[in-house]
């Protein structure tokens, strides 16, 4: 007897799905999808600053300008990764993020955030939606935890590049 290409095709579809069916394993202890350590709380006083920073060149002969003490740290990676050599803070937001809720921080008069934070495992998911005049230029998601602080690329200004900046802040 001969089998038709459809029919073995059938046949090996049938073996490879019941194949591949597993039963997910058990899970024996209680998880708490908004605990930072497995059993803890998140710290109550904890807040996410967020800021906008122009990233931009020193005019020919001149030296850069020095980076503010809040960028100090990361200014040879930001100098690496984004290219420029001088960093100014435009404005800056600091507030605490409850879990589901929406924030919106305003950085400076012309530049704002809206900002939906969800707690995970040792750390936040975060919605961003960044507005320029009114004008929504950007939404994206990220995850931000302590000590790992998160630079997104923005627009490009007349003087430079605009890059949001959000960490952790005891």
């Amino acid at each position: 007897m001969s089998l038709s290409s459809p029919a073995i095709f059938a046949a090996v579809f049938a073996i490879a799905t019941t194949a591949v069916v597993a039963e997910p394993t058990a899970v024996s202890e209680a998880r708490n999808p908004f605990s930072f350590e497995p059993g803890g709380r998140p710290a109550a006083d904890e807040k996410v600053r967020t800021a906008v920073v122009l990233a931009s060149k020193p005019k020919k002969g001149a030296k850069p300008v020095a980076t503010p003490p809040e960028l100090a740290p990361f200014a040879t990676k930001l100098s690496k990764v984004f290219g420029y050599d001088q960093f100014e803070i435009l404005g800056s937001a600091t507030t605490v993020m409850d879990e589901q809720n929406e924030r919106w921080l305003v950085p400076t008069p012309h530049f704002w955030l809206s900002v939906r934070a969800t707690r995970e495992r040792g750390s936040y998911r975060l919605k961003v939606k960044f507005f320029h005049d009114g004008r929504s230029i950007l939404e994206t998601e990220t995850k931000l935890g302590p000590k790992s602080p998160v630079f997104i690329r923005g627009p490009v200004h007349t003087r430079g590049q605009v890059i949001l900046f959000f960490e952790v802040r005891p």
